[in-house]
């Protein structure tokens, strides 16, 4: 391959038409446009935070400007983090990401450019349409020399899935010369105990004409948690190396901690009774199969209980319901009665007495009781006392 070369665009902040002009001029003649962009220094480096995803005035430019003059334009990307291209992703052929290269990265482009290397990773974090979209976008960079870590749990894809956002480019995503189908989801048990775990296989086929590797990843979604939980985690992934037309069964173990979560009361990791969908997928947005499995949990856990529980908690709590219970399906029934559930006007389907009760399940079960003292044998704190003590021993 003959190459010819145009700088293109400085490394400060300037904007040299110039220089675009000459790299017009090139790719007008060339069969193909490479444009090697890196985020300068003043744009991205150690000891300080990037105040935006932007690329300089210059660089988008230049993309631009070669893009229209050359229909096969290929940027490769240089930069130690997510930068915005909704700008000009549109009008190139390609885009190839390259991260922070050492001193072999240049020789690591070119065989991937030039086909002897297929490429094959895939993205560790998610590439968003615009800064505003980011998780940390209303706390960075704080006030008055403090910053409120908001997100919580919700950073990178958890965040994106809990706004149902669309994104550019989703965490796990990244493309090959060759494609991949997944066939034959299975589990190794579709209801188990938390120390045994489970191990999903699927089996994938390289479609395409050229040897490849595929990153199968597993996603872990719980259907219910006593927790406010992302909608999925990433809990497994493993690489596959195929022939063309070939297929191999991929394996993904899944032990306790894929199932479990910290919770900051009990002070430690823990799993729940419940259901779960273990989802196969080629990033966090190309799920390609889902598989439903029961978990049981072996932790014997305290009761957490006190007099400030609401009954939401009350019913919870395995100790709280058994206990507790029968006196809801009590005061369950009386609300029907009491606001009408079981009049024919209501359709006798005890919607208003169920609404209600929902009404009352997120406060304190003390304060429900007080409305119902006069019907109660002793004082609501009196009666919560006992259940309390019921439940601790």
């Amino acid at each position: 391959a003959e190459l010819t070369y145009a700088e293109g665009y400085p490394t400060d902040n300037s904007f040299r038409q110039d220089m675009i002009d000459a790299a017009v001029k090139l790719a007008q003649s060339a069969d193909v446009a490479v444009l090697y962009i890196a985020l300068p220094t003043f744009k991205e480096s150690e000891g300080y935070d990037r105040t935006d995803l932007d690329l300089t005035d210059q660089q988008v430019a230049l993309i631009k400007a070669v893009a229209q003059v050359q229909p096969k334009t290929v940027v490769v990307l240089n930069n130690g983090a997510p930068v915005a291209v909704r700008e000009w992703i549109d009008d190139v052929a390609a885009l190839l990401e390259g991260w922070m290269m050492g001193q072999a990265g240049g020789i690591a482009i070119a065989d991937v450019l030039f086909g002897k290397v297929n490429p094959c990773g895939k993205l560790a974090e998610t590439f968003p349409s615009k800064l505003a979209d980011t998780p940390s976008h209303l706390n960075w960079p704080g006030d008055a020399g403090s910053v409120h870590y908001g997100e919580g749990l919700f950073i990178g894809y958890r965040y994106y899935d809990a706004k149902e956002m669309s994104v550019q480019y989703p965490f796990g995503y990244g493309l090959s010369y060759t494609t991949f189908e997944y066939s034959n989801p299975q589990v190794s048990a579709s209801s188990f105990k938390d120390v045994d775990g489970v191990t999903v296989t699927v089996d994938v086929t390289n479609t395409g004409n050229m040897a490849g590797k595929e990153i199968v990843q597993v996603y872990v979604h719980d259907q219910k948690s006593g927790l406010v939980r992302p909608y999925k985690e990433l809990k497994g992934f493993a690489k596959v190396e195929l022939q063309p037309g070939e297929t191999k069964t991929v394996s993904v173990d899944l032990d306790f901690r894929a199932f479990a979560f910290y919770h900051p009361e009990y002070k430690q990791w823990i799993t729940e009774d419940g259901e779960f969908d273990l989802l196969i997928a080629a990033s966090a947005a190309d799920i390609r199969h889902t598989l439903a499995v029961t978990l049981e949990s072996t932790l014997d856990l305290p009761c957490l209980l006190d007099k400030e529980s609401t009954i939401r908690e009350w019913m919870a709590d395995p100790r709280g319901r058994a206990i507790f219970g029968p006196f809801y399906a009590q005061m369950e029934a009386e609300s029907r009665k009491m606001f009408g559930g079981d009049d024919e006007r209501y359709g006798n389907d005890g919607a208003i007495g169920m609404d209600v009760m929902e009404m009352f399940s997120d406060m304190p079960l003390v304060s429900v009781l007080m409305f119902q003292q006069h019907a109660l044998p002793m004082h609501p704190e009196d009666m919560v006392a006992g259940l309390l003590q019921q439940v601790h021993n």
